[in-house]
């Protein structure tokens, strides 16, 4: 549980950061490019109450910046979409919804262009005269800004609350395990005070005893804390479908980052060997 929590979090602010280049045209540094531009209209439209990101765009030179997740920009009269919108653009009668985009499918979305993999989102090519025409914005490049602190910014969320309501539940789940690894301890103490007698008995002394002790619990609990993460990587697939943000994750968004993982094979066997150390001493005295 502690590494879904941590790995949510990773996902939260992957997922924000995908909404960035959909800002293009509101964030800042949309107009701080070099080469050609190009004409850039957002909407949103709908079906039956699910919102779909439109995107209307104009090429205007051989240079223009192109949004992530594909090759090229559409020509005028093509469209990218989304795997999602995609399918539902086969599986509902044009009437209710084809009708309103042009025919001919470039290419569908990667997902570095997608926040989740329910996301509606269609980018169309149009020609420069009609775009400036509806009232689209001449931009030098594609934003790269964080939604969450970018001044602006209209698509995409604030993570700051996510991550504080994650980073408590993290902290939260470090005293439940601490305390189920020290009732282990003490419901085995019988066990422990036999074995501890023969060690002196052969012996031992007091430090060698809380040595041996110490290493016991420490080993159980890199064993449990292997097995996490196994349990971690075999059971992503199923908390990435957990929408706590109102969308899906990708697998690949609950990662763990280098400090996630040492903090975690590390700190509960470290943990677990400071708590038994305590009960060890509870127990001899």
């Amino acid at each position: 549980m502690l590494l879904a929590t941590l790995a949510g979090m990773n996902a939260v602010k992957a997922q924000n950061l995908r909404y960035g280049w959909l800002n293009t045209a509101i964030a800042p540094d949309s107009t701080q490019g070099s080469g050609d531009g190009l004409w850039w209209l957002l909407r949103e439209d709908y079906y039956h109450s699910e919102s779909i990101g439109r995107i209307d765009v104009a090429s205007l030179g051989p240079g223009v910046p192109v949004p992530p997740g594909i090759p090229r920009l559409p020509a005028d009269g093509e469209f990218y979409v989304s795997p999602a919108l995609s399918e539902l653009l086969r599986t509902v009668p044009s009437g209710e919804l084809g009708d309103r985009f042009p025919e001919r499918e470039a290419g569908v979305l990667g997902p570095a262009a997608l926040p989740s993999p329910d996301s509606l989102i269609i980018l169309i090519g149009r020609d420069p005269a009609t775009l400036e025409r509806l009232g689209g914005q001449r931009v030098n490049q594609i934003s790269t800004a964080d939604p969450g602190a970018c001044d602006g910014c209209v698509v995409g969320f604030n993570p700051d609350a996510l991550t504080l309501v994650l980073s408590v539940v993290a902290v939260a789940l470090l005293f439940p395990v601490l305390m189920f690894v020290g009732t282990a301890t003490r419901l085995a103490a019988a066990g422990r005070e036999q074995r501890f007698a023969a060690m002196r008995l052969l012996g031992a002394t007091p430090r060698q005893v809380s040595v041996f002790s110490a290493v016991e619990s420490t080993v159980a609990a890199g064993a449990g804390t292997v097995a996490g993460f196994a349990l971690f990587f075999a059971s992503r697939p199923g908390l990435a479908a957990i929408p706590f943000t109102g969308d899906r994750f990708y697998p690949a968004d609950l990662s763990l980052g280098l400090a996630d993982v040492l903090a975690v094979a590390f700190g509960i066997p470290l943990g677990a060997c400071k708590n038994t150390e305590l009960v060890v001493a509870t127990v001899r005295t």
